[in-house]
């Protein structure tokens, strides 16, 4: 059984639930359901850029890191790990910053995250996620990994220079960094000023307003239904460690077959087509 919000859902009910989120949130009917959940993430009339990707591909450092390089906050739509929510940002043109993982690392964080998880559950999710992203690729700025979380001022300003944007670049420094992270951690923890956490990293609160909150806020937060080190958007060694463990059951050869198109769609994302 895997603990839920308002009680106890077993493990199969809640891998489903996950399973059909990930279907709907290819497609333009999930976002006004999205909008009634996550309000201000949404994009929007006022959205000047997005910020998506799968879950655990680093949009998490790249939204926080984007937010806290600007001068003034920036109305930002950002963490709904939907594709319908990137392709909405490209149809009107707006700015979008895609974060992509390749498919081994993203299953297998995704299976620490969401441990009710299952490898072909969630490998299929990530082709679908990418693959329905296929066709809007080139209205977007691509997001890998390792340049997000090692490059990420690079990344804005070939954001800047393709939608002719003046947005500050993130600048890789060990302090930049660390601020970034610490406030991921902060998020991770659920305090109660949580929600302020969320409208300033869509640029409705600016850091002076998120510093008040945290100093008029009582209580504890809300209580967390995964471990702290499971949860949280930043290097852990005992992830690391975890990681190593869930890769056999990515290379699974009954896997084969899914985990092959995953990585030709990895590949043609990422600009790499692979060889024939």
């Amino acid at each position: 059984m895997v603990a839920g919000p308002n009680g106890r859902f077993s493990t199969p009910a809640r891998r489903l639930r996950w399973s059909l989120r990930s279907r709907i949130a290819g497609y333009p009917a999930y976002l006004p359901l999205a909008r009634r959940k996550y309000g201000h993430m949404v994009v929007g009339d006022e959205t000047e850029a997005v910020v998506d990707g799968f879950t655990r591909s680093a949009c998490v450092f790249a939204a926080v890191a984007f937010q806290q390089a600007q001068p003034q906050p920036v109305r930002l739509a950002h963490l709904l790990h939907a594709p319908a929510h990137l392709i909405a940002g490209a149809e009107r043109g707006l700015p979008c910053l895609v974060t992509i993982r390749d498919p081994e690392a993203a299953v297998a964080s995704s299976l620490i995250r969401e441990p009710y998880l299952t490898a072909p559950v969630a490998l299929a999710a990530w082709t679908r996620f990418y693959g329905r992203l296929l066709p809007y690729r080139d209205r977007m700025v691509i997001g890998e990994f390792s340049r997000v979380t090692g490059d990420l001022g690079s990344l804005m300003q070939e954001l800047n220079a393709r939608f002719e944007t003046a947005f500050a670049p993130f600048v890789h420094t060990p302090e930049n960094v660390e601020r970034v992270f610490a406030l991921i951690e902060e998020r991770a923890k659920r305090p109660a000023y949580e929600e302020h956490i969320g409208r300033y990293m869509s640029g409705l609160e600016t850091a002076e307003e998120l510093d008040a909150a945290r100093r008029s806020a009582t209580g504890a937060g809300r209580r967390a239904l995964v471990p702290f080190e499971h949860r949280v958007s930043r290097p852990s060694a005992e992830r690391h460690e975890l990681r190593a463990a869930l890769a056999e059951r990515y290379r699974d050869p009954r896997l084969g077959s899914l985990r092959r198109r995953a990585e030709e769609v990895y590949s043609a994302f990422v600009g790499n087509p692979p060889p024939r």
